[in-house]
């Protein structure tokens, strides 16, 4: 199963929502999220932008978990979402230039 949940990228000098995403990527279990973060430079006020990976499971009582970690299974949908994410940012440095 591959999804992606879209969120609107953040407004040029809007300040993104403090702790949510501004895009996820996942593929089953495996999620890439973009996180916008502003900082003030000597040029004026900068976007950033990192990437967090998780992985979901349900435990013994159905609950969904997320975790850090991943399994040799994993690793091709990491590498496909980290790509989706690297994309995703890259336009975003396109259409800010």
């Amino acid at each position: 199963m591959d999804a992606k949940k879209k969120n609107n990228p953040p407004e040029k000098g809007a300040a993104p929502a403090a702790n949510s995403p501004v895009e996820t990527f996942l593929l089953d279990d495996v999620s890439a999220s973009v996180f916008a973060r502003e900082h003030q430079t000597k040029n004026g006020m900068r976007t950033f932008y990192s990437v967090s990976f998780s992985r979901s499971y349900r435990d013994s009582k159905g609950t969904r978990m997320y975790v850090k970690t991943f399994n040799l299974e994993d690793l091709g949908k990491v590498v496909t979402v980290a790509q989706q994410a690297d994309d995703f940012i890259r336009k975003l440095h396109t259409v800010a230039a």
